[in-house]
């Protein structure tokens, strides 16, 4: 796994896009501690995002979401789990 710092990833995002991808794992760095990565996506069968998204339906369906401030959304979408 790759790592680079936030200077360095502004300078080559595009290329490390690329690389992610790819199917590289590339760790950002913030004053040399892990802060974020960039990891390859599979939109249509990620398990995160058929996950993710079918929580969102479940929570939605049960819920008035709409009534939900935008700032807020994510605690709302994961409070169930944070007990």
């Amino acid at each position: 796994m790759a790592s680079y710092s936030i200077a360095t990833t502004k300078d080559r995002l595009s290329a490390l896009i690329d690389r992610a991808r790819a199917g590289e794992d590339i760790v950002i760095t913030n004053r040399g501690k892990p802060t974020a990565r960039l990891v390859p996506v599979d939109v249509d069968g990620s398990p995160d995002v058929v996950a993710a998204t079918g929580r969102l339906r479940a929570r939605i369906a049960g819920h008035g979401a709409a009534s939900i401030p935008v700032h807020r959304f994510g605690d709302w979408l994961y409070e169930d789990e944070a007990g």
